[in-house]
């Protein structure tokens, strides 16, 4: 990345394996290379600093774009310095301190880095053949791995001058601090829809979790105030949320005959405690005669898909049913390839013709990732959700936040939710 005296050379945009690092000109002299200066970015990075002999500079180094990128006019070059996991904690620059410390999904990746793995459960999975169910430590995360896919983290402190494996209890977890950027964007619009912020928020809304997995979204609605049933169909699963992450929940028993789940017995002093259903949320007696203000759809499979039947008519109408009037559904899907886009706009039309209008909300930074809300028509004839409406829902909430909420990062989540919500007849084409 050099300079000729005109300015800063650059062409029109660098594709990948494009290096910017020669004069544009016959004859022009580089009087300095500023690669050096390329921020860093953790797993985040377009680009990476690599050797490169220079005819007048020696051996420097040039910024290369990382293969699968292309690096647009006004894009920043982000690079990841390798040394910063190496460095000793009196040594590590503030701002990667900083970065280490956020409990945020970069705040993980950049422990990924430094902190050395350390398995902490381990059983075979008793729903995905072959597969075993692990959760692995990096620093202050405990990671869900279902065989090789990532399924869950939860972020945990530590009391000073304890050390589990000496007879003391695990790390408590921190509810709030939502790992997984698409799972705290759910979150953050299911709290902030359902205006769990404020001095006098609502009567707990029923939310309705697919997917338990390492329990950070029912936790954190929980936490919330939400009144949470989650179905999760392997039990190895819950065994990990339960010991590993710390995620503490009643098991609901059937009903006899099969008619859906027993409630809980209420607690004469403290809210209901989150519920958890062994079992397919796809079962045509599942839920019974339950009805849920929204429901959040996480559920993946060993090899990281939404199993099919939970994208099918039956599942999805059934969901309407036991949503009330005005509720409303959040489901996660990859956005990232032609076949993935037309699975999504299959999705979201059978999610409209099930349940209501269908919007979409961006993951800030994970572009190939969108979250679809729809939302079921309230009682009242015109009542439905219009984007605007929902819109200002979410910067009233996000407002109410910032001085209710303790975690920054759901607080800033809010606020990008409410300025990336569009409706989804104006995305998918």
């Amino acid at each position: 990345w050099l300079e000729d005296g005109e300015g800063w050379l650059h062409p029109e945009w660098v594709g990948e394996g494009g290096a910017a690092s020669s004069p544009a000109s016959p004859g022009a002299v580089p009087r300095s290379g500023l690669g050096w200066l390329a921020n860093h970015a953790g797993w985040r990075a377009n680009c990476a600093l690599e050797p490169y002999s220079h005819p007048v500079a020696g051996a420097v180094a040039c910024v290369r774009v990382l293969p699968g990128r292309c690096v647009a006019v006004g894009d920043e070059l982000l690079v990841s310095y390798r040394h910063l996991p190496e460095l000793r904690e009196a040594r590590l620059p503030p701002w990667y301190a900083a970065q280490l410390s956020l409990r945020a999904e970069d705040g993980y990746y950049a422990q990924l880095r430094r902190a050395p793995p350390r398995v902490v459960f381990e059983a075979p999975s008793a729903a995905e053949p072959n597969a075993t169910v692990r959760v692995v430590e990096h620093g202050p995360w405990r990671v869900l791995w279902v065989g090789r896919v990532e399924q869950g983290m939860t972020f945990h402190e530590r009391e000073e001058g304890t050390e589990e494996g000496r007879g003391e209890s695990p790390p408590a977890l921190v509810p709030l601090a939502v790992g997984f950027d698409y799972q705290r964007t759910m979150v953050a619009a299911a709290a902030a829809l359902t205006a769990r912020f404020g001095a006098s928020p609502p009567p707990p809304p029923h939310a309705l979790v697919v997917g338990l997995g390492a329990g950070s979204c029912a936790a954190a609605l929980h936490a919330l105030g939400c009144a949470v049933t989650a179905f999760e169909y392997d039990a190895a699963v819950l065994a990990a949320a339960a010991s590993a992450h710390g995620v503490r929940f009643e098991r609901l028993s059937r009903r006899a005959g099969g008619a859906g789940f027993d409630p809980p017995p209420r607690h004469r002093n403290g809210p209901r405690p989150l519920c958890v259903c062994e079992a397919d949320a796809a079962e045509a007696d599942a839920w019974g005669r339950a009805a849920f203000d929204l429901a959040l759809l996480d559920a993946y499979d060993g090899r990281g898909d939404v199993p099919a039947h939970l994208q099918r008519e039956p599942f999805l109408e059934g969901l309407s049913r036991v949503l009330r009037p005005g509720g409303f559904a959040l489901a996660n899907l990859w956005n990232g390839s032609d076949r993935a886009r037309a699975e999504c706009a299959r999705f979201a039309a059978k999610l409209r013709a099930a349940v209501g209008r269908v919007y979409v909300l961006r993951v800030a930074g994970h572009e190939q990732n969108v979250i679809l809300l729809a939302c079921r028509p309230g009682e009242r004839q015109g009542s439905e959700s219009t984007c605007d409406v929902l819109r200002e829902r979410l910067a009233a909430a996000a407002a109410a936040a910032a001085t209710d909420c303790p975690e920054p990062a759901l607080v800033q989540t809010i606020r990008s939710c409410a300025s990336s919500l569009t409706e989804w007849s104006e995305c998918e084409a």
